[in-house]
């Protein structure tokens, strides 16, 4: 339960991990709205969900990552995303590992930080859930947070723009999501083929933006009728694939 004061109150949630840190060696602080920074490099994000009186804060702490996944994971490449749930440039990241005094093991960390934060909380006792509760959670689970409309379905919206050269030209792709679903397609380049290419667009726009939908319409489709001899993997993959270099 929350007081109403707790809500978007980071400093508060967030004291109790900076102070164990420091502990360690480890000179963090919260800066900007709701990140920790050591030597202005993140090493923690949070955020907050409520629902009537109740309420999660709730946060990350990177402690020994793989910077090379998470760089990948954050930078833009070719695709050029221009996305209103993204808003802002990541802050540089780095692990909590760089900054320990004395170094440690994932398991000790875990344990030093939770002994911290006990020893500056009130008295409270470990809840254990039930093996009830657990199938509650599995279910939950199995029937909302694996769907696909949960996970991409209330995504917001945002524009792509892939394009790459091939031995019949060059396509350039505007692609507009909306819900998890395409929008509206546009596909510009200097290709030749028998049909004109607003045909596909149309096959394409209303699907779901995953690669299992795209790639069952496109099935039915003869690709080289839009452009010529390309094969219909390589423009499966300049809709719905990796970045490309």
């Amino acid at each position: 339960n929350h007081d109403g004061k707790s809500i978007s109150n980071f400093k508060k949630f967030t004291a109790p991990v900076i102070r164990v840190l420091n502990q360690m060696g480890v000179q963090a602080e919260l800066k900007g709205r709701n990140d920790i920074l050591v030597n202005e490099r993140k090493i923690s994000g949070t955020a907050q969900f409520s629902t009537g009186k109740r309420m999660i804060s709730h946060g990350t702490l990177l402690f020994n990552t793989d910077m090379a996944e998470v760089v990948k994971a954050l930078q833009v490449k070719m695709s050029k995303i221009e996305s209103k749930g993204h808003k802002s440039v990541r802050s540089r990241v780095a692990n909590i590992t760089e900054f320990l005094k004395n170094p440690m093991t994932m398991e000790e960390f875990k344990s030093q930080l939770l002994q911290g934060l006990y020893e500056a909380s009130e008295p409270f006792e470990t809840y254990r859930l039930t093996e009830k509760e657990w199938e509650a959670v599995h279910k939950l689970k199995a029937e909302k947070y694996d769907l696909w409309d949960w996970n991409f379905g209330r995504s917001p919206k945002f524009n792509i723009q892939r394009t790459k050269r091939f031995d019949i030209g060059e396509i350039d792709m505007r692609i507009h999501i909306d819900k998890g679903h395409i929008s509206d397609l546009t596909i510009y380049g200097d290709f030749f083929g028998e049909k004109p290419v607003s045909e596909l667009e149309q096959i394409l726009v209303g699907l779901a933006y995953n690669r299992a939908d795209l790639s069952k319409a496109l099935a039915k489709v003869n690709i080289q009728n839009y452009f010529g001899k390309l094969d219909k993997a390589g423009f499966l993959s300049l809709l719905y694939g990796s970045d490309l270099d």
